[in-house]
């Protein structure tokens, strides 16, 4: 895959042909391994045109998640090395799941065109249309006790904001536990999920789901006015690799936080992006309503109320409507 990055690099920052014979030079390979390499990529739908005495020419790219595609935009240590692309999948969580209980190396990242079975959280279903949007999971293996990871939620939510604001412009906004929304429809959701012994974490999959280039009349019936995406805010398309690359880029910085200075940091900069400090809100926890002004977020990811009673209530997970 990494000659196909390089390949690729070649023909994108060159004007006109590039001779193969400097490709095979460059590259420390024959020049029949060049031309099998431009084959292959003309079948992953790159348009290149070949021209005898002068070498190939890249006319068009293809919008697709290839692995090296991301990584020409990657600037992470360890997120995004390794890359599984997959043109449709049940759930890139499930995928994810398996190949962290197989050994996979932490920041080890799945990415899928589609999902038959996209998951959020309470299991309900994450519209997944093909060649639009952003489905991802990434392998994390922090050193924590389990009763502590759960900032780790706040990182994708962190790294989504960062996202969404650099690429449109918008400053969205963060809806506890998980979710990011622009002007109060959604954008963005994460599940995370866990496989942990009683005192230690083995690893985590963080699940995203980002909407890049949706249009308002493409989602399900259902759910059409309560979500969004990137282009339906800006009427631009978006690449969604590049896009995907900052993603990684924001969840490695935010997670380096994570494992520096511990979820109490990560949680302070939720909370004060969410602007949430002293609303009223209440959370729905499967059928348990619990309402007040919120105190804050501690250290475990929990909100805090403050009840008409005057007694503080920690709520860990649940839905929030302000």
């Amino acid at each position: 895959m990494n000659k196909f990055k390089d390949i690729i690099e070649f023909l994108k920052n060159k004007d006109g042909y590039v001779s193969g014979e400097l490709i095979s030079s460059s590259l420390g390979i024959s020049r029949t391994a060049v031309w099998k390499y431009v084959k292959h990529l003309d079948r992953l739908g790159y348009k290149i045109e070949s021209s005898k005495g002068q070498g190939y020419r890249l006319i068009d790219s293809p919008d697709k998640l290839y692995p090296w595609e991301i990584k020409r935009y990657l600037t992470t240590s360890f997120i995004g090395k390794d890359i599984y692309f997959l043109e449709t999948v049940d759930s890139t969580n499930t995928y994810a799941f398996k190949k962290a209980m197989d050994g996979a190396s932490e920041g080890t990242c799945i990415v899928a065109e589609s999902q038959s079975t996209g998951r959020g959280r309470l299991n309900r279903t994450w519209f997944s249309p093909a060649g639009k949007n952003l489905y991802l999971s990434v392998v994390l293996r922090p050193h924590s006790h389990p009763s502590m990871v759960y900032p780790i939620t706040f990182i994708s939510s962190l790294a989504v904001y960062d996202t969404v604001k650099e690429f449109t412009g918008i400053v969205p906004q963060l809806k506890w536990p998980n979710d990011v929304l622009i002007k109060g429809k959604k954008v963005s959701g994460t599940l995370l999920e866990l496989s942990t012994e009683p005192d230690m974490v083995n690893f985590v999959v963080v699940g995203i789901g980002l909407n890049i280039n949706t249009r308002q009349g493409e989602f399900d019936k259902e759910i059409r006015d309560k979500a969004t995406s990137l282009y339906m805010e800006t009427s631009r398309v978006f690449e969604r690799c590049k896009v995907c690359a900052s993603l990684l880029n924001h969840i490695e910085r935010y997670y380096g936080i994570f494992r520096e200075k511990g979820g109490e940091e990560v949680c302070a900069i939720w909370e004060e992006r969410s602007g949430i400090k002293g609303k009223y809100v209440e959370i729905n926890q499967m059928g348990e309503v619990y309402s007040g002004l919120v105190e804050g977020v501690d250290r475990s990811g929990a909100i805090i109320l403050k009840g008409e009673d005057g007694k503080s209530i920690r709520v860990i997970a649940g839905d929030v409507s302000i």
